[in-house]
C-alpha cells in the first residue's frame, strides 16, 4: 500500500491513483447502505429503527422509454395526378361516399318509422293514449334532423374534385 500511495519521486506526495482508488473504495461503502421502510417512507436513516422494516439490497431494474418515431422526410415533389396522395384522395373519396350512402340508409329508415308512427296514430285516433305515440313520434322526428344535419355536414359526391 506504501507504493501505490506515495510517488517514488517526489517523497511524500500522493499519487492520483490513492485518490481514485479512496473515491471508489467511498463509492462501494455508500452503495452498501441499508434501506429501511418506516410506513409509507423510504430511508436510510430512520428516526425510530426499531419500527422500521429493514429491506434487503435489490438489483436496480431499468424500463426504456419509449421511442419517438422519427417522422419521415417530406416526399419529392411529384407530377400532378401521380403517386400516393392520388390514391390517398381517392380512397378517402370512396369512405365520403360510402358513409354517405349509410346516412341516406338510415334517413330513409328514420323517415318511413315515423310515417307509419303517424299512420298508426291515425288508427288509434279516439283511443285512450298514454303518451307513447307523440314520444315514438318526437324521437322519430329527433332522428330525422340528426340524420339531415350530418349530411349536411358531408359534402356531396359530385361536389368533390
Amino acid at each position: 500500500m506504501h507504493r501505490i500511495a506515495l510517488n517514488g519521486a517526489n517523497r511524500g506526495r500522493l499519487r492520483p491513483s490513492f485518490f481514485f482508488l479512496l473515491a471508489l473504495l467511498c463509492g462501494a461503502a455508500q452503495a452498501q447502505q441499508p434501506v429501511y421502510r418506516c410506513g409509507q417512507e423510504y430511508t436510510n436513516t430512520p428516526s425510530e429503527p426499531a419500527r422500521c422494516e429493514r429491506l434487503g439490497t435489490q438489483a436496480v431494474t431499468v424500463i426504456p422509454g419509449t421511442r419517438v418515431q422519427a417522422t419521415p422526410a417530406a416526399p419529392a415533389v411529384q407530377p400532378a395526378g401521380q403517386g400516393p396522395a392520388r390514391l390517398e384522395a381517392a380512397g378517402q373519396r370512396q369512405r365520403d361516399e360510402m358513409a354517405r350512402a349509410i346516412v341516406l340508409a338510415e334517413l330513409d329508415k328514420a323517415r318511413q318509422r315515423h310515417t307509419a308512427l303517424l299512420q298508426d296514430q291515425q288508427k288509434a285516433k279516439g283511443k285512450p293514449d298514454d303518451g307513447s305515440f307523440k314520444a315514438a313520434l318526437d324521437r322519430a322526428q329527433r332522428d330525422i334532423d340528426s340524420l339531415q344535419r350530418e349530411l349536411d355536414r358531408r359534402p356531396a359526391a359530385s361536389a368533390q374534385p
